[in-house]
């Protein structure tokens, strides 16, 4: 709007006889735009964002792998960061989806657009705490500096949007544009009531859950869940440009090891269990031939050579029709589900939400399970529901890191030998060093709130 103005005052200047309104059209664009021609431009900018996320942060800080460059993250090396920051520009444009469906009287579109903003909200919430929401991305109706709302409000308010959303959608009506789920929306309502479950049990150990969960649970035909893993939100690339994710053959960087090598912990974890995801998921080591990690956080100078160590399996990280943006699944789904059992939220039995959460990470990956995985290898406990967790929550964003910071598990988790930051995990980023020029006052008053903007200020959900 404000390089609109300057063209017109520019123009008025030459051609006084021309009017306002003629100046101030553009007659080459549509005077609004067709949510059905933005939303899949959405949700593939959104694939990408968690598939460069997972790799170049979500791994990292989830202890997955170890990184040979951009060192900060393994090394806790962490400042300012606006990395997350850049979701509000997909948030904008899942809005004008949301306009256009509440002006065409086509709900489904507002309640795809409703979700979307709901999982990217809750995924910059989970790594910053307090962010502007209430009064984000209004600068056309004159808010240059938002107020930071506080990270419980905004957990409030996701969940409401979500039963919304939910309740919103008309499953007999199709959309146009929708890559995700192709217009089916009882996978968008699955989605949804999905992503609660996530929100829900993230924030268990600051409030009441239990009535919540029951309510969904107790009531499947208005709130249906995933029922397979063919009801994953994840997004699958065609492997046709230009629909390819960042890191397949030809674009951006590519998957290697130079990049991102395994950790001992999940070389260890698979290799115990003789499970045979670790096909899927790692190459053998140049030098030895074997699955051989590294361990996390070591300076660089003592790591080793790459040909030493294993490498991410270049057969899902580079073929372009295989790599998959993951936003949530049925795996996690259930190991949620376990957990709430196990917590005493919910009644039912944990060990079969369990059980079915390893076989959804195996199906997931198309990889066979053995017939006693789960009933003599890794049998339930806490320890193994929290391990295998982990492992169903390998490459989908930083996941693995977030739900460390609320249980605690795996404990192997832990700060390597050659870390800064006093030998501490991490637990949030910081703002990005532009607010506290632009916006100041409210990000002086965010950071206060929530102990100072630093790397080592828990969030809301996390006290």
């Amino acid at each position: 709007m404000k390089k609109l103005f300057i063209v017109v005052l520019i123009a008025l200047s030459f051609w006084g006889c021309e009017t306002f309104e003629e100046l101030n059209t553009n007659r080459n664009e549509p005077e609004s735009v067709s949510g059905d021609l933005v939303l899949p431009t959405v949700i593939f900018e959104l694939s990408n964002f968690v598939v460069n996320q997972s790799y170049w942060f979500g791994e990292n800080v989830s202890q997955y792998t170890a990184t040979y460059e951009q060192r900060a993250y393994d090394e806790y090396n962490w400042t300012s960061d606006g990395t997350y920051w850049a979701l509000y520009d997909i948030i904008q444009d899942a809005q004008v989806v949301a306009e256009f469906g509440e002006e065409n009287d086509l709900p489904n579109y507002q309640a795809i657009a409703m979700i979307l903003k709901a999982y990217m909200f809750s995924m910059m919430t989970d790594v910053y705490g307090d962010i502007p929401y209430s009064e984000a991305n209004q600068a056309t109706a004159g808010i240059i500096a938002p107020v930071y709302d506080t990270q419980e409000s905004i957990y409030q308010a996701l969940m409401e949007q979500l039963d919304q959303a939910n309740a919103m959608i008309d499953v007999s009506t199709s959309v146009s544009g929708d890559i995700l789920f192709q217009g089916d929306m009882m996978r968008w309502k699955r989605f949804a009531n999905s992503l609660h479950i996530r929100l829900l049990m993230r924030s268990s150990h600051v409030q009441n859950i239990s009535a919540d969960l029951q309510s969904i649970l107790n009531a499947p035909t208005m709130y249906p869940l995933f029922e397979s893993t063919d009801d994953d939100a994840a997004y699958q690339y065609s492997g046709s440009l230009p629909d390819i994710s960042p890191y397949s053959n030809g674009v951006g960087r590519l998957y290697s090891y130079f990049l991102g090598v395994p950790t001992t912990h999940f070389v260890r974890e698979l290799q115990e269990n003789n499970d045979p995801r670790i096909h899927e998921w790692l190459g053998v080591s140049a030098d030895a031939g074997e699955y051989v990690g590294v361990v996390p956080g070591l300076n660089l100078s003592e790591v080793g050579r790459p040909n030493e160590f294993a490498a991410k399996d270049t057969s899902f990280f580079q073929e372009p029709a295989k790599i998959k943006g993951i936003f949530i699944t049925y795996a996690e789904l259930n190991f949620l589900l376990s957990e709430a059992a196990l917590e005493g939220f919910i009644t039912e039995d944990p060990v079969d939400y369990y059980a079915r959460g390893v076989q959804a990470s195996f199906d997931q990956w198309g990889v066979g399970m053995p017939a006693d995985f789960t009933s003599a290898t890794a049998p339930f406990t806490e320890e193994n529901l929290y391990t295998q967790k982990w492992l169903a929550l390998y490459h989908c964003d930083a996941q693995g890191w977030l739900d460390w910071k609320r249980t605690g598990f795996p404990d192997f988790i832990q700060a390597g030998p050659g870390t800064r930051n006093g030998g501490i995990v991490p637990v949030r980023l910081m703002y990005p060093a532009l607010e506290q020029s632009v916006n100041a006052s409210n990000y002086e008053t965010a950071a206060s709130r929530i102990g100072g903007d630093n790397i080592n200020s828990r969030v809301w959900w996390d006290n």
